[in-house]
């Protein structure tokens, strides 16, 4: 698995939105949450055992006006497949500061994540190549509850 094409460790750009910070106050979290969709894809439908597969994560504020989306942790999103974050189910450290995810009017914020075909595991083999079958790939922001999140599948043969 790879990071982000950015050097960011969040994946976006850290230019900060002086308006977006006063907006804030004014737009309640669950505007801000409805107004935020998430997209995520893949290139092909189909892989083969052991393929590296691109994910496309989109994240577009809908609306005229800047928001401000509140994570309860550190962690602004996420992707996972079949349901484990980042294809681990490896136990993540993540702070337990609230954050803020920015957008300004009509932003979209597009990153790329590389999922190298494995699922990690806490036991031994600790890298196994996912069984042919069907997977479902997904993104959201970390919100706790109403995450605006999107899936898509991809089939391994």
């Amino acid at each position: 698995m790879s990071r982000t094409e950015s050097d960011d460790q969040l994946g976006f750009e850290g230019n900060v939105d002086y308006l977006g910070r006063a907006i804030r106050a004014l737009v309640p979290q669950w505007v801000a949450r409805r107004s935020v969709a998430v997209s995520v894809s893949v290139p092909e439908a189909r892989y083969a055992v052991g393929d590296e597969i691109p994910i496309t994560v989109t994240f577009e504020n809908r609306s005229p006006f800047p928001v401000v989306v509140e994570t309860p942790r550190q962690r602004l999103w996420a992707w996972e497949v079949d349901g484990e974050l980042e294809a681990s189910d490896e136990a993540y450290y993540v702070r337990n500061r609230p954050n803020a995810f920015y957008f300004r009017a009509r932003e979209k914020k597009r990153t790329t994540v590389t999922w190298d075909g494995r699922f990690e595991r806490t036991d031994e083999p600790s890298r196994r190549p996912a069984d042919p079958g069907e997977y479902t790939v997904a993104a959201y922001l970390a919100t706790g509850d109403e995450r605006p999140r999107d899936e898509t599948t991809v089939t391994i043969r």
